[in-house]
């Protein structure tokens, strides 16, 4: 399972106890997922348990549930109608406007912060979608017109957050990519489970990425040594090829045979190796001469 299918699992199993919220988290749902024609609505999901909310959501709101909706599928979709006196029952409590087929749902539902929450909830099992942190961060909320991204907008900002909007095809996607602001949002639609799960995988994440930087970074050094080194010892070979090694000073030729036996030490190390031991800026000053020797025979050849 993806990480968002398990979100969308966990925000399916919130129950409001308040009517208002209810109404709030229904009207989202509805008017994202329903068409009105033939004076009836019907509401088509692939997604079962988002499908099962919708109907305990209709059952705890209207009092007339079962005269008033029934279910089929087709092909592989799960389809709710809802028919009967709909302008009377839930038109007027999910306070939905109609046109041209098309729900949409009013502000009137979401006076209260509570009920930004639920509707927020409802439009993310509607419509939304998560990427796993794993990968990367991204929340993104995938709504049928500009007015309802707007709307949208509004809603999520007065929680704190600034989602971004962007036209993908036919549809208007609001989203976040920051992640301490998906985080957020995560606790204002109540999903305690995932919330925890995204902060913990984003810790892994970013332990996992400061030791790939720290081994970046020391294979790097690893890989200047070398470089250096080779060019060392190549100066070396040439003085011992053209003069013999006892052609350096006794304190180059201390330093010629340390570098030798070990290429892969720091200047630090070689050093610390001597006796009595001198500091990083003595070994390359010390090793900067044997390379001026080495030019020098070179010259001379």
């Amino acid at each position: 399972m993806s990480f968002s299918s398990d979100l969308k699992n966990e925000l399916a199993e919130i129950n409001p106890h308040a009517q208002h919220c209810r109404i709030a988290e229904l009207s989202a749902l509805i008017s994202l997922l329903g068409k009105y024609f033939d004076e009836k609505i019907m509401i088509r999901t692939e997604n079962e348990v988002v499908f099962n909310k919708i109907c305990r959501l209709v059952r705890k709101t209207f009092d007339n549930a079962e005269e008033m909706m029934y279910t089929s599928m087709s092909s592989g979709t799960n389809i709710l109608w809802l028919s009967g006196n709909l302008k009377n029952d839930v038109f007027l409590t999910l306070k939905l406007r109609e046109e041209d087929g098309v729900l949409t749902a009013g502000n009137e539902v979401t006076q209260k912060t509570c009920c930004k929450r639920a509707y927020i909830r409802g439009t993310f099992l509607a419509v939304g979608s998560m990427s796993s942190p794993e990968k990367k961060h991204h929340f993104e909320l995938d709504l049928p017109d500009e007015i309802r991204a707007d709307q949208m907008m509004e809603m999520i900002n007065a929680f704190d957050i600034s989602p971004k909007k962007v036209v993908r095809r036919n549809s208007y996607v609001v989203y976040l990519k920051d992640g301490d602001e998906i985080a957020d949002m995560l606790s204002v639609i109540e999903a305690a489970a995932s919330l925890m799960t995204f902060e913990n995988m984003r810790i892994v994440k970013d332990i996992r990425n400061s030791i790939n930087r720290e081994v970046n970074c020391e294979t790097a050094n690893i890989s200047k040594i070398a470089g250096a080194a080779v060019k060392q010892i190549e100066d070396i070979e040439y003085i011992d090829k053209s003069m013999g090694r006892d052609y350096l000073p006794e304190t180059l030729r201390v330093i010629a045979d340390i570098r030798v036996e070990n290429p892969l030490l720091s200047l630090k190390e070689i050093g610390e190796m001597l006796d009595p031991p001198i500091g990083k800026s003595g070994v390359n000053h010390r090793l900067r001469r044997i390379s001026k020797l080495a030019d020098k025979l070179r010259g001379e050849a």
